[in-house]
């Protein structure tokens, strides 16, 4: 499937900061979401590539709900698209809408069990909703499937938000 071998390259997201103590509602500071699809030529209504752009670029700017409309509509076209279902989820996660985020991710890994961006953010979810254990092992999770892709950045990003929820 074009859309899902393209998105597998998407989500490259920034740093995250962790303020020691904090509220779990503001522990996360997403600070940077950046989409690296190539430009479109045309605005397809079709084409998910388009809404993935644009959605992606939304979150970068902070357009959260304009972003989950985007990732709304690849979800109209492709049902069972994952990666839209991580997109939106990271869409309600920036706007601290954390029982959407989970159900957005949760479907993310039940369509494919094998997205360490879904297991990540999820974790960080969790978290966010007062689940430690099932923080703790959804970031466990990310990390081995980062490891796996050789994604060496993310699983330690993986594995410093692990060890600041563990001391948390």
């Amino acid at each position: 499937m074009k859309g899902l071998k393209l998105v597998a390259a998407i989500l490259v997201f920034g740093t995250l900061t962790f303020t020691p103590k904090a509220e779990a509602k503001s522990l996360f500071n997403t600070q940077q979401v950046i989409a690296q699809v190539p430009d479109s030529q045309t605005e397809n209504p079709k084409d998910t590539e388009t809404y993935f752009k644009r959605g992606f670029k939304r979150i970068e700017s902070k357009d959260y709900r304009g972003a989950i409309e985007d990732f709304n509509q690849i979800l109209k076209i492709e049902p069972n698209n994952a990666y839209a279902y991580v997109g939106r989820g990271l869409g309600n996660f920036c706007l601290d809408e954390y029982q959407a985020a989970k159900t957005d991710f949760d479907k993310a890994i039940e369509i494919t069990p094998d997205i360490p961006y879904a297991y990540y953010f999820r974790g960080l979810t969790n978290f966010a909703l007062k689940d430690k254990p099932a923080a703790i092992a959804d970031l466990q999770k990310s990390f081995t499937l980062f490891k796996q892709e050789g994604n060496q950045e993310f699983a330690q990003k993986a594995t410093d938000a692990l060890q600041k929820i563990q001391e948390s």
